[in-house]
């Protein structure tokens, strides 16, 4: 009995390192890069114990991402209960964001669409996150930061719009992390923000450039 609670105890650990190591790569080097050999020989294990772990590649990076965004969103939850504002958090939500981006590969971005069954994943966590953001923003309604005119359904709509035109472009290419993020999404935050949200923005912005 304890043979197999020490079996299953390894097991759990050895799927989370996989992981860990899976998505390093995939962001270091690009996701078509990386082949299962490479992950395998890194954590000095069998290709068949890892395939026998995750079926595929496509497996690996279904379950990296879903691991990745879980840990990000801990992060800003927690953030957010320290007693934050709502445009602290969307500004966290950013540095956290600017930090990835200045260590990614940005293959890791254009081949990410390529796999059917991470797409989708992607695409309905947006469906159902937006309830939650759509809450997010009356609260910053209500502190007074966030026009109440907006109608924020639109809002995601347009910073994927913008995100797509970044990637199809190749911006990260030509521009730094910072200019992309003074003149796409800032301008574009300011746009949804009242006066006084506009003060403690500008405030906000100057602590982290």
């Amino acid at each position: 009995m304890q043979e197999i609670k020490e079996t299953n105890s390894y097991r759990l650990a050895l799927k989370d390192k996989i992981l860990d190591a899976a998505m390093n790569a995939f962001m270091k080097r690009g996701i078509r890069a990386v082949k299962m050999d490479d992950i395998a020989q890194q954590l000095t294990i069998s290709k068949r114990t890892l395939y026998e772990i995750y079926e595929d590649k496509e497996e690996l990076l279904y379950r990296s991402i879903i691991k990745y965004d879980k840990l990000r969103l801990e992060r800003l939850t927690q953030y957010a209960e320290e007693g934050h504002h709502v445009i602290d958090v969307i500004l966290e939500a950013y540095r956290i964001k600017m930090n990835e981006v200045r260590t990614v590969n940005p293959s890791f971005y254009e081949d990410i669409m390529k796999y059917p069954k991470v797409e989708k994943y992607i695409k309905e966590a947006k469906k159902q996150s937006r309830g939650k953001f759509l809450d997010f923003m009356q609260l910053g309604v209500n502190q007074g930061l966030l026009r109440k005119e907006i109608d924020y359904n639109m809002v995601p709509h347009m910073f994927d719009a913008i995100g797509k035109h970044i990637m199809d472009n190749h911006l990260l290419q030509r521009y730094t992390v910072e200019q992309l993020f003074v003149n796409f999404f800032l301008v574009s935050l300011r746009g949804l923000c009242t006066p006084q949200g506009v003060k403690v923005l500008d405030e906000a912005v100057t602590k982290i450039q």
